[in-house]
């Protein structure tokens, strides 16, 4: 089979804006990693020189048999603003080289979903966009997971459903009379002075109820009057404003905690851009011991000459006819499941009409399985808060919400696919679904995920109705030093392919990346950084991407074959075991940083794929 003209180190630039040359010889070598580094010292010299005329055959996508291998895809993964702004050249290299591209986070639920349940798709449309102005589609990823989403808010759906009633009885509270909304914080204020005087460096706490005519926002800021008013207006040492809250037209409790940076003998409740009317009752102001700063603060009593206002028409006592009682009664868990139902729903309608039929194929569910059998059917269990070590589902700061607890394990992915299919703008033959896991070549188990995710996509499928098109296979490996580890590894793999293409399902290889460890120990061997390793390391792990592409080709079936997904374009930045990025500093891409130099990694791909 002919070799086609590999360039394994030339600079980013030189690969951008190229045109094929007709006249190019049919034979050619494979460049040497001494013509390599020769040919990289002479771009870095001439670093400012119009780029070399380069063959596509230089272009990773273009050794691809397409007659043979007419639906695979080759893709890359990025980041969906450095995209946009063209980063490092990086829309110009991802052009070149493949066909399609992911997004690596700015697709997700918790990029597109903020807080509060508001959707917006404004990245995801120019990434469309740019993607098909650039001749690439893309894959998406992902419609449902468990991390990286809106937990406050998904829990905040299900908390009940709150319905309002009053007791028959007569309540007094204080009424503020606002006037007109005004343009500052300050513009409106009731203003209360202690019976006691707070002291500086105590912790104090400050609770009371408040409705209003009108939703809006009130602060506190409480003041020192004997010491020139000392407030939020002092200096660095004396700042002492205490956020806003959400006032509604129901009565709900509000608290306050904080340490008293100066002697305190007034607050300030700040409301200056609401209008309408505002409602105070049941005061209290204690500290650490329970001893009370205020009195009448349910204003049964008629004197409030502790009280003023500024800004304010008037205030007054005001007599409720009827005490207003809010009741929140829990949901079933038939209407939670409803309620998350709609939820997902809502989000993969989004995102399918934000994406308008030109994403065709999805992760429409990430990471479903863990990698326990905690209920002892044989089958690795759903991921849920037990087998991933969460003590307390309702904390929210982790991103992470388990759909599946609460719809059901069967219902969490049938609606997901059925979302999907229905709100897809494009034909319906032209989606495809899939779902993506890792550890599916995994050696301790024997495959043991891969063959518990197939029995499971055998029950999603049984309503019928459900149809996964795919199977996607994360694969972010480790090349071994240790020939024993290497080979159990490699066996694996096989096995995995054979799995997946038994099930005749579409075949894709999701996220690879890979690092490298010396050592004799699978877990605790020395994982190297990029500048650690030796050439012939280097060399190893562009035998192993050769491998694993080769076998690819060799097990699955052309009609089988979507595609391989390269996760990591670049190597990482930091030093190896670096928190706060994807393997920092390891060696899981197939340039260097910034696109410079190509890799021999890139070189085993390359090969690979003309040799199919």
């Amino acid at each position: 089979m002919k070799k086609l003209l590999l360039l394994t180190l030339v600079a980013a630039v030189a690969l951008t804006g190229c045109k094929k040359d007709d006249n190019e010889p049919e034979q050619k070598k494979v460049v040497t990693n001494e013509d390599d580094k020769n040919k990289g010292q002479e771009d870095q010299k001439k670093e400012d020189s119009p780029p070399p005329t380069i063959t596509l055959a230089n272009y990773l996508k273009d050794n691809i048999n397409r007659t043979k291998y007419p639906l695979f895809k080759f893709t890359g993964a990025l980041n969906a603003g450095e995209f946009i702004r063209n980063q490092n050249g990086i829309r110009d290299t991802a052009s070149a080289h493949f066909d399609e591209i992911v997004a690596g986070n700015a697709m997700k639920y918790g990029s597109c979903v903020n807080g509060s349940g508001q959707l917006d798709f404004s990245q995801v449309k120019q990434f469309c966009t740019d993607a098909k102005a650039a001749g690439l589609s893309i894959y998406g990823h992902t419609l449902a997971w468990h991390s990286q989403q809106q937990p406050g808010y998904l829990l905040g759906l299900m908390e009940g459903k709150v319905t309002y009633s009053y007791l028959n009885q007569s309540n007094n509270c204080l009424l503020y009379n606002l006037g007109e909304a005004g343009e500052n914080p300050w513009d409106h204020q009731a203003i209360y002075n202690l019976t006691n005087t707070m002291t500086k460096g105590k912790d104090y706490t400050v609770t009371v109820k408040l409705r209003a005519s009108i939703d809006g926002e009130c602060a506190l800021w409480p003041i020192d009057t004997k010491s020139s008013n000392i407030n939020q207006w002092g200096n660095s040492d004396d700042v002492l404003y205490l956020s806003g809250v959400g006032v509604t037209t129901h009565w709900k409790e509000y608290s306050w905690t904080f340490n008293a940076k100066f002697p305190i003998d007034r607050l300030q409740f700040v409301f200056g851009r609401m209008g309408g009317e505002i409602y105070f009752d049941d005061l209290t102001v204690t500290d650490a011991s329970s001893n009370s700063f205020a009195d009448n603060g349910d204003f049964d009593e008629s004197d409030i000459s502790s009280w003023g206002s500024s800004g304010c028409t008037s205030f007054e006592i005001f007599t409720e006819d009827k005490t207003e009682v809010a009741t929140i009664s829990p949901l079933t868990d038939a209407e939670k499941r409803d309620t998350l139902k709609w939820a997902m729903d809502h989000w993969i309608e989004g995102m399918m009409t934000a994406t308008d039929g030109f994403v065709k194929a999805w992760d429409v569910v990430n990471e479903a399985l863990s990698g326990a059998d905690g209920d002892g059917d044989g089958l690795y269990d759903l991921q849920n808060y037990m087998n991933n070590n969460i003590a307390d589902p309702t904390n929210v700061s982790s991103g992470t919400f388990y759909w599946q607890v609460y719809m059901g394990d069967l219902e969490y992915m049938r609606t997901a696919v059925a979302s999907a299919r229905k709100h897809f703008k494009g034909k319906a033959e032209d989606l495809k679904l899939f779902v993506n896991d890792y550890n599916l070549e995994s050696t301790w188990d024997d495959n043991g995920k891969l063959k518990s995710l197939i029995k499971w996509i055998e029950k999603w499928e049984a309503d019928g109705v459900t149809k996964i098109d795919g199977i996607g296979t994360q694969m972010h490996i480790t090349c071994y030093e240790n020939t024993a580890l290497q080979k159990d590894c490699e066996e694996h793999i096989v096995k995995m392919l054979q799995l997946m293409a038994n099930t005749g399902k579409l075949v894709r290889i999701s996220e690879l990346d890979m690092g490298y460890k010396r050592g004799n120990d699978r877990w605790n061997g020395q994982n190297l950084g990029t500048a650690q390793l030796t050439a012939a390391e280097h060399q190893k792990m562009a035998d192993y991407y050769k491998f694993i592409v080769t076998k690819y080709f060799e097990i699955v079936p052309p009609a089988q074959q979507y595609g391989i997904c390269q996760w990591c374009l670049t190597d990482a930045a930091g030093n190896v075991g670096d928190p706060g990025g994807w393997r920092s500093g390891e060696p899981v891409g197939i340039w260097t940083q910034g696109f410079k130099q190509r890799k021999a990694a890139f070189k085993g791909y390359a090969e690979a794929l003309s040799e199919i």
